[in-house]
């Protein structure tokens, strides 16, 4: 199983393709879960779970990739260097894929889970 973004209910075959994958769910687990936890995040934790995100929450989202990517990037944490550079590449797909999904419609909304 993995972790995924995807167009909820979908207006054009743009929104129908668009999907991206965020993580391994053991991965999500183990790790991003973790630190949101740990962090007291909310977004971050309930896309285990599953959950839609409206467009206007986007910076909230953004906001706590950029928070795990920081804490990835300072390399202090043993624990989550295994899977350091595949989290980091996913980051970067995440923030892309929510500046992309920006552009199909102002009331856009995405399920991640």
């Amino acid at each position: 199983m993995s972790v995924m973004g995807m167009v909820d209910n979908a207006q054009s075959s743009d929104e129908e393709e668009f999907s991206f994958p965020i993580s391994f769910e053991r991965v999500y687990r183990d790790y991003w879960y973790k630190f949101a936890n740990e962090n007291e995040l909310y977004w971050l934790k309930s896309f285990l779970y599953g959950i839609e995100v409206e467009r206007a929450s986007f910076n909230e989202v953004i906001t706590e990739l950029k928070l795990l990517r920081k804490f990835l990037l300072k390399g202090e944490n043993v624990y989550y260097l295994s899977e350091r550079k595949y989290i980091l590449s996913r980051i970067e797909l995440f923030l892309e894929k929510l500046d992309e999904a920006e552009s199909f419609r102002d009331d856009i909304v995405l399920y991640i889970g």
